[in-house]
């Protein structure tokens, strides 16, 4: 009887620290992140309208050139976590609760959970974009690798072509913040007698770009890894506008104004759009290639665990 009580008492032992296992594994730990964003040539599927975008700018960017940004903050090579992205599926557990993903970090963060930008594919994902980009069917259309923690807060990135189709300004979206601000001028307005104040960080933010490719991604963990996409392809529909091919007007042209400003007007604003997107979230494991299907989109993923490989110092 008392044999029988030890292998059951050593049976439920195993058991629980078998599941215990994905957890403690993921102290001190770090991956590696690789994306491949694809598109389905000769496909029939139709777009939806919309009239507003989606907007992934509050994700971490590191496609973004550095001359395009203002302030050199604002493509850092390495940061500590990253403004949520709504539009990301939430991960599943397992526990009944989601995962948070880029919560705002401390003051003080794990040199374990920087997140850094890798420049380059691993010799897997490079083989598969050359593949990608001999086959018939599939078109690679942008690529993506970082490295972060396996410990919250979990980093959203931002994931896009650099086809800038719209351009907005943040202050058109108003005041976000709860504290009272120091207000500005608007643009063109005297000082002394502006009627519409702007706050002071607004006026001087950049403009909100959205791009023809344009989505975020987010490798969360609780006993196990979840990698969420969401990634659309977009078309501007114009009104009474020349086709988005046309050739731009500038200096060289015979009736460019003298001060060096073209006399044609402006590209006009979007009337619409037309969009593809790709909106899914799964469990992933490391060492294996991950396929995120859609009708016209597509992602490949590789996560490999780095954790042995980091030395225990700040990571630079």
């Amino acid at each position: 009887m008392n044999s029988i009580r030890y292998k059951l008492f050593l049976t439920l032992f195993l058991v629980l620290f078998a599941a215990m296992q994905p957890v403690a594994a993921a102290e001190n730990s770090r991956y590696r992140v690789e994306l491949i964003v694809l598109t389905h040539l000769g496909h029939d599927e139709q777009p939806r309208e919309a009239l507003l975008l989606e907007d992934y700018s509050a994700a971490l960017d590191f496609l973004t050139p550095p001359a395009e940004t203002e302030t050199p903050s604002a493509t850092p090579s390495a940061t500590p976590g990253a403004t949520p992205t709504e539009r990301l599926p939430a991960a599943d557990t397992g526990t009944g609760e989601s995962e948070e993903s880029s919560a705002v970090p401390d003051a003080e963060t794990d040199p374990w959970n920087v997140v850094s930008h890798v420049p380059e594919l691993g010799e897997r994902m490079q083989d598969a974009w050359r593949r990608l980009r001999l086959s018939e069917p599939f078109r690679p259309l942008q690529y993506l690798a970082w490295e972060q923690g396996g410990d919250a807060p979990f980093p959203t990135v931002r994931v896009h072509d650099l086809e800038v189709i719209l351009s907005a300004e943040p202050a058109a979206a108003g005041p976000t913040a709860e504290a009272p601000q120091e207000l500005a001028p608007a643009p063109d307005q005297d000082p002394a007698h502006s009627p519409a104040p702007v706050p002071a960080d607004v006026a001087e933010a950049p403009p909100i770009r959205h791009y023809r490719l344009d989505g975020a991604a987010s490798l969360t963990r609780s006993r196990f890894l979840h990698l969420s996409i969401a990634m659309e392809l977009r078309e501007p529909l114009y009104e009474g506008a020349e086709p988005a091919g046309a050739t731009p007007r500038g200096m060289d042209s015979p009736d460019a104004s003298p001060g060096g400003v073209p006399d044609a007007p402006e590209q006009p604003a979007p009337t619409g759009f037309l969009v593809h997107e790709l909106v899914q979230s799964r469990a992933v494991r490391t060492g294996r290639m991950e396929y995120f299907d859609g009708p016209v989109l597509g992602v490949l993923a590789w996560v490999t665990d780095i954790s042995e490989t980091v030395a225990e110092r700040p990571v630079e």
